[in-house]
């Protein structure tokens, strides 16, 4: 243990538990404070309206929670959850469709469970640590600052359904994990900072979720199918997949807010017969009874906090999470980056503690911004599709359209499996955009997609690609360690097979 003494963490959601564990290593006593009372078994919560939907923790963040939960996994899967080694799963799109019965991405240990299963059994770690205790049904009204306000000192609390009276919390580093519905610009505003404007993507997405038991006759040919969607000729999203205990799932997607998927069992019955492979879920989804929803969620924006640009941003202050950047959460990618973003912190705490540097928050704000780039870049970039959402990357989107085409006309695992990695925030963009694959998806016969990427590319010699790439794509800075060295040899053994 450092001499460091202690730690509020604000939200216990996935991001303020995984918060909790890290900091658990650097700081005597750690606090989490959150508004819900905290069910004593896996169940949905009130704090946390997406719970319904389905949530996936990506391969980088399945590395990430193994290390700080061992063996995490393997308990989800005792109370019932879906290993990775037996998913079976069809991907279906405009092109066609790619089956995997043994994937690659079996490699990847990460069982599938409800967002309920997967918090509590990281609560439940959370909470048989000695010097970490929740407060719950507490809500925080504001921030403690020292004389000169440079400094966060705590935090003021009242509990919820009583009365106004406030009560304060000293604390030595505070961290906002408390989602989407942070409250921290009001609270910075009250004590005189100014706040950068955010980054916004107006996404105005819509998603419906239908839960159904499954029979057992029908285990053994159970199969996950994901649909992806068509925005110019409005085709949505869909996806129907196993979690914990016999039961499946069934989700439609789309943006731009046009025609949210129908929260009504009958229409919403309709409008799965209008996806990529309909044959196949409707075949499926008539053998499944269903007992719960369909349920909405909507979402107007993602956005992403700068409080990197704030050049006074206080002392004993973080932020993590979708308190600091929110995405499309149906590319899955909040729990994965929530874990970066822990895994940032702790290893700026490991140098800080060697040696010390002035605004250290403020450098930690700077370096989870690195993190996380290319999960915001790559959700934006696959909602920019959408009619009705903001400004759009052309090229970007035709290389990847080609490139599925590719992968499920030829079957082309690798190709496809390297979006998956790209996508599960293990390579970074760049491994995927580049020029070997570019020359590679051009020989199409002269096919409409490939003149189409080729006009936008604007170059003809091969030996230009990788520099028109270079002018297109960000530079992103990642930091891998072995661990995640290891996961690529894992995935290339995989690919060998």
């Amino acid at each position: 243990m450092s001499d460091m003494k202690k730690a509020v963490v604000i939200g216990a959601g996935i991001a303020g538990l995984i918060t909790a564990r890290m900091l658990s290593d650097y700081y005597d006593e750690v606090c989490i404070i959150e508004r819900d009372e905290l069910p004593s078994e896996p169940a949905n919560r009130q704090g946390v309206p997406q719970s319904f939907h389905p949530h996936r923790v990506l391969p980088r963040g399945g590395l990430i929670l193994g290390n700080y939960f061992p063996g995490y996994n393997d308990e989800l899967v005792a109370l019932g959850a879906i290993p990775s080694h037996e998913e079976k799963f069809m991907i279906a799109n405009r092109y066609g469709t790619l089956v995997n019965k043994a994937n690659a991405a079996s490699s990847f240990k990460i069982a599938s469970s409800s967002r309920a299963l997967l918090e509590w059994v990281l609560r439940q770690r959370v909470q048989n640590i000695e010097h970490i205790n929740f407060l719950t049904n507490t809500e925080v009204t504001g921030l403690m600052t020292s004389e000169d306000e440079r400094s966060i000192t705590g935090v003021y609390t009242k509990i919820r359904g009583r009365d106004n009276r406030e009560e304060m919390l000293a604390a030595d580093m505070v961290i906002d994990a408390s989602g989407r519905s942070s409250k921290l610009i009001k609270w910075l505003e009250q004590i005189a900072f100014s706040v950068p404007e955010p980054e916004v993507l107006k996404v105005s997405l819509g998603y419906s979720t239908r839960y159904y038991k499954i029979p057992s006759s029908i285990q053994n040919d159970w199969g996950t199918v994901i649909t992806e969607s068509h925005p110019v000729q409005g085709i949505r999203a869909g996806m129907l997949w196993r979690i914990e205990n016999d039961i499946a799932g069934l989700l439609l997607f789309n943006a731009g807010g046009d025609e949210y998927p129908s929260t009504h069992p009958d229409e919403f019955q309709e409008q799965i017969k209008h996806l990529f492979a309909s044959d196949e879920i409707v075949a499926l989804e008539e053998q499944l009874e269903p007992f719960q929803g369909p349920r909405g969620y909507r979402i107007s924006e993602s956005v992403r906090q700068h409080y990197e640009l704030m050049e006074n941003w206080p002392s004993g202050l973080l932020v993590l999470g979708d308190a600091f950047c929110s995405f499309d959460p149906i590319h899955g990618q909040g729990m994965t980056v929530a874990a970066i973003e822990a895994e940032t912190l702790a290893k700026c705490l490991d140098e800080q503690r060697m040696h010390p540097e002035p605004q250290f928050e403020r450098q930690v704000l700077l370096r989870m911004q690195q993190a996380i780039e290319p999960a915001w870049w790559l959700s934006s970039v696959a909602d920019l599709r959408w009619k009705g959402v903001a400004f759009a990357q052309k090229y970007i989107n035709l290389f990847t359209k080609q490139a599925m085409k590719k992968a499920s006309q030829e079957n082309n695992k690798h190709l496809f499996f390297t979006q998956f990695l790209m996508n599960a925030l293990i390579l970074p963009p760049s491994e995927y955009f580049k020029g070997e694959i570019l020359n590679m998806i051009l020989n199409d016969n002269g096919s409409e997609e490939e003149m189409e990427l080729r006009a936008e590319l604007g170059v003809q010699d091969p030996e230009l690609f990788q520099q028109k790439i270079d002018e297109i794509i960000p530079s992103f800075q990642l930091e891998f360690d072995v661990q995640i060295k290891k996961m690529l040899e894992s995935f290339q053994h995989a690919m060998s097979k």
